[in-house]
């Protein structure tokens, strides 16, 4: 493997295991296991915030600049999305 596969595959790994945490912590019975969840939660999220930034130095992930007009359409895209599953949810 490459570097950049290595270190592809360890972000995608602390992102999932992120996803993966916030599910446990919404089931925690109890406030030490919460608590004790929760930091490990916190660990995770650093070490992929720093993976990511790792990522980035390494020109590894590239970040385009977008007009806003497209960015406005966007949200207006998903405003609507969002109103309209709502609207669903209710009728149901």
């Amino acid at each position: 493997m490459s570097d950049k596969e290595i270190i592809m595959d360890a972000l995608e790994t602390e992102k999932n295991m992120a996803v993966n945490m916030t599910c446990a912590l919404n089931e925690a019975s109890h406030e030490k296991l919460y608590n004790e969840l929760f930091n490990m939660f916190e660990e995770i999220s650093e070490a992929a915030k720093n993976l990511y930034a790792i990522a980035y130095n390494l020109n590894y992930y590239n970040l385009e600049s977008e007009k806003s007009t497209k960015i406005t359409k966007a949200c207006e895209k998903l405003n609507q999305e969002l109103i309209t599953f709502y609207a669903n949810k209710e009728g149901e």
